[in-house]
């Protein structure tokens, strides 16, 4: 509830936020992107700083190919993994590494 407060009042004096974004985010420090506050991994509920820690040098190794990529990699828990999907940060990838024939398009 204290970061709802601090939130509103930043908004009230003009600040601007920007969606976490998985390839720029780090751990444990906010960052301001093209005059956009940018919050930090450890604000997930749940998500500690050491999750945060293997999250953020994860992305800076390459990007995930789905979400299973992306717990095997990061360690973090599916719970976890389906909060940061709720909240738009896994950028819609695929669920599995396994491929569908129907995403394959035919010319």
């Amino acid at each position: 509830m204290s970061d709802l407060r601090i939130v509103q009042e930043m908004h009230a004096r003009g600040y601007e936020f920007m969606p976490i974004d998985l390839s720029l985010v780090k751990a444990k420090q906010f960052q301001v992107i093209d005059g956009k506050i940018m919050p930090s991994f450890n604000k997930i509920e749940a998500l500690g700083d050491k999750a945060a820690k293997q999250v953020e040098e994860e992305a800076a190794r390459g990007k995930f190919l789905s979400k299973e990529d992306f717990i095997q990699r990061t360690h973090v828990s599916s719970t976890i993994a389906d909060v940061m999907e709720d909240l738009g940060i896994l950028g819609g990838i695929p669920q599995s590494n396994q491929m569908s024939l129907f995403d394959i398009e035919l010319e």
